[in-house]
């Protein structure tokens, strides 16, 4: 049974049951359980089996620090929020800005303090510069894209810092350990240069920017102005829906704003009762009452890169090492969760000299940390079920059946479209990389290509999506903050991706053809 068939049959539960439930959670824990018993066919052997892969692989002393991690960084955001951080930082930024071409440098420039995650950078900045440009009367959707190519695309290749590094370095961990790869978070910065439509959006965002945008400024009509469409009309029906613009300050992909998880993690999960109405979120109530002051945004911010960068090359610092070199060797997992504690203590010293109440500092912080759990269920999840691919021999089916007739320039290329395909359909990031990260893995050992390049191809398709798609959370806050329709601003994204996505999958194959 080794690599044969059955091997794939997990991943043929897995990616059907994403797309029609758009529940990634819900396809991997089926997927699981279909892999331990088609390894273990009998009734209690299958679950006892389901249950040690998740143990042990949580267990594992490199995962249960990027747990640990993900939990604490939702604390540092939930701490963000009740300290009136982002509200000071946000009135501090919007008295700056006179002119259209210095509310575009703004917005480029707020991604240094914002780049944690996307909507904590949507929910941040969108609300200042919407006022900002409608008294320089700049189209909408001009300014809502200048927000959010540096939101997700921007988030996708920041190396430290972020809840998204600790993920794509946690999917990293799965080869590192099934596959006999380098350190994870080595092989995640060789996997940077590679994703390709991050990059590719970076630029046309920053040509679109300071070339187009603020260079032919188009106005938009009085009538439009003084009356925002709808976003859950005609033309948004049917598709996720913001019910409070500003009601949590973070996603990872930007949602059900106040829970942490991407569109396809628990699209399904609002906080209502049965009479549909809304359960008050305690982070936000708390955030609205607080005294607005940049110096709590700002403070504990420097304290979390500086540490960050410190605790990273002192891990990897040995004689005769240069500082880039102990920088690549570090074991940044451990950095970053260092340079987290220390930032979350000093964080709520800060806050308490500062005369937060104590009750409030420890709503921020286990609140913040709660809205976490989805994102780290999803990852114990896809520890599991790569541990039970690896055992049934997916690798060696990939190799065999894939490889070996499929022309090799060409399958990194058709991984990116199919990835794009996919998260356009999820509308997720992290689902899109939960689902075919196992796959790259597989036909890079197989030899379709290198590690970097497979898990690169597949972290830009994943971009794309987050990016583009109309069900992702991120599009449905920033048409929802900016009032415009869902359906016509994600056509307006997806028109502007069409090119760098052609341009990608051409350089990944490029780079297929070099390699042969």
């Amino acid at each position: 049974m080794h690599g044969s068939f059955a091997s794939i049959v997990p991943f043929i539960v897995i990616i059907p049951v994403a797309l029609l439930t758009k529940q990634v959670i819900l396809g991997l824990a089926l997927g699981l359980f279909v892999g331990c018993y088609i390894e273990h066919p009998r009734p209690v052997a299958g679950l006892e089996s389901a249950i040690t892969y998740i143990g042990r692989e949580v267990g594992l002393s490199g995962n249960m620090s990027l747990v640990l991690f993900l939990y604490l960084f939702g604390s540092f955001v939930g701490l963000l929020r009740v300290s009136g951080g982002v509200k000071g930082f946000s009135r501090w930024m919007e008295a700056r800005i006179h002119s259209p071409r210095g509310a575009f440098v703004f917005t480029w420039l707020s991604s240094l303090f914002t780049f944690m995650a996307p909507d904590f950078r949507i929910l941040t900045v969108a609300p200042i510069v919407s006022r900002v440009f409608e008294r320089f009367r700049i189209a909408k959707e001009q300014v809502a894209f200048t927000i959010d190519v540096t939101a997700t695309p921007l988030c996708a290749v920041v190396p430290i810092g972020t809840a998204f590094v600790a993920y794509m370095v946690g999917l990293m961990h799965t080869s590192a350990h099934h596959a006999g790869a380098a350190s994870p978070y080595a092989l995640f910065l060789a996997t940077i240069p590679y994703n390709f439509f991050a990059w590719a959006m970076l630029l046309m965002g920053a040509f679109l920017t300071f070339f187009r945008f603020s260079a032919h400024v188009r106005t938009a009509t009085p009538s439009a102005a003084r009356t925002p469409r709808r976003v859950d009309g005609e033309q948004g029906r049917g598709l996720p829906r913001l019910v409070h613009e500003r009601r949590g300050a973070f996603a990872l992909e930007a949602g059900a704003m106040s829970f942490p998880q991407d569109a396809a993690v628990q699209r399904g999960m609002r906080r209502r009762e049965a009479s549909d109405e809304e359960v008050p979120d305690p982070v936000e109530a708390l955030a609205k009452r607080a005294h607005p002051s940049a110096l709590n945004l700002v403070f504990p911010l420097a304290v979390l890169l500086a540490s960050t960068l410190a605790f990273t090359v002192i891990s990897g610092y040995a004689p005769g090492r240069t500082l880039v070199q102990a920088f690549v060797q570090a074991n940044a997992a451990k950095a970053m969760l260092e340079a987290l504690i220390l930032t979350v203590v000093v964080m709520a010293i800060l806050y308490a000299v500062r005369g937060t109440p104590l009750n409030r500092i420890m709503v921020g912080f286990l609140q913040g940390g709660n809205e976490m759990m989805p994102v780290i269920v999803l990852l114990a999840l896809i520890w599991a079920v790569s541990a039970v691919a690896s055992d049934l021999g997916f690798a060696q089916f990939c190799q065999r059946e894939i490889v070996q007739y499929v022309p090799r320039s060409f399958i990194i290329p058709a991984l990116f479209i199919f990835g794009c395909l996919i998260s356009y359909v999820l509308g997720s990031s992290f689902g899109t990389w939960a689902i075919l990260m196992p796959l790259a893995f597989s036909l890079a050992q197989g030899g379709a290509g290198s590690l970097a390049i497979a898990a690169g191809a597949v972290f830009a398709s994943g971009t794309f999506g987050g990016f583009v798609s109309p069900l992702s959370d991120n599009t449905v806050a920033m048409a929802t903050v900016m009032k415009v329709s869902v359906m016509d601003y994600a056509n307006y994204k997806l028109k502007t991706a069409l090119i760098p996505v052609a341009a990608c999958a051409v350089g990944y194959f490029l780079l297929g053809a070099m390699a042969r």
